[in-house]
């Protein structure tokens, strides 16, 4: 397995592509543009796009990639709305109204402790509740977790935004201590981390 990144934007998003040995791919988060993306997947078949969260920073680019590969995008079904809401998903922030333009039918929304398969990738849901009420973190193949906002490698994401809570932040750190103790993370900004106890 191969994890390739880039880093984009005035906020310094990590898009991650997630490649295993069958020629497919997982993209985590879409911040990065295009152009990038395509360099980094090569010939690699793109089984899926799994977002975070529904802030602007992290699906900028959602729909062109998406168009492209003619592939779906996974998404918390609480976070879906964001997307198309520029207040939610603070798209205004960045001085632009933005709202997707891709219809329902792109979108798989996804609940808590989901489990399924994207190809070869085995892929499990954990609503992690703090930044955003429906963040969510994914791990894959029982092995690559990617956190989001939600854990970062010396902090947590703001819980001051719209539909933020630290109360949820709090027990989602918690969740995520509990369960991987000790296992690297890949988070939204930033380095990869350890997930402390």
């Amino acid at each position: 397995m191969q994890i390739e990144k880039i880093i984009s934007g005035k906020l310094d998003n990590n898009t991650y592509i997630l490649k295993n040995d069958k020629k497919q791919c997982l993209i985590i988060d879409a911040a990065a543009n295009l152009e990038d993306i395509i360099q980094k997947v090569g010939d690699f078949a793109v089984e899926g796009v799994l977002l975070t969260h529904g802030h602007y920073d992290h699906f900028v680019n959602l729909d062109s990639i998406i168009k492209h590969y003619q592939t779906k995008c996974y998404i918390s079904e609480i976070e879906l709305e964001k997307l198309y809401n520029p207040k939610m998903n603070y798209s205004i922030v960045f001085n632009t109204f933005y709202s997707s333009k891709l219809e329902e039918e792109h979108f798989v929304k996804l609940q808590d402790q989901n489990e399924f398969l994207l190809g070869n990738f085995k892929v499990k849901t954990m609503l992690t509740p703090g930044h955003t009420s429906g963040c969510m973190c994914y791990l894959i193949n029982n092995t690559y977790l990617f956190t989001g906002d939600t854990l970062f490698k010396s902090s947590h994401g703001r819980t001051d935004l719209l539909t933020s809570s630290s109360d949820q932040m709090s027990k989602s750190l918690k969740f995520l201590k509990n369960n991987f103790s000790g296992q690297t993370f890949y988070p939204g900004h930033g380095e990869e981390g350890i997930v402390n106890n």
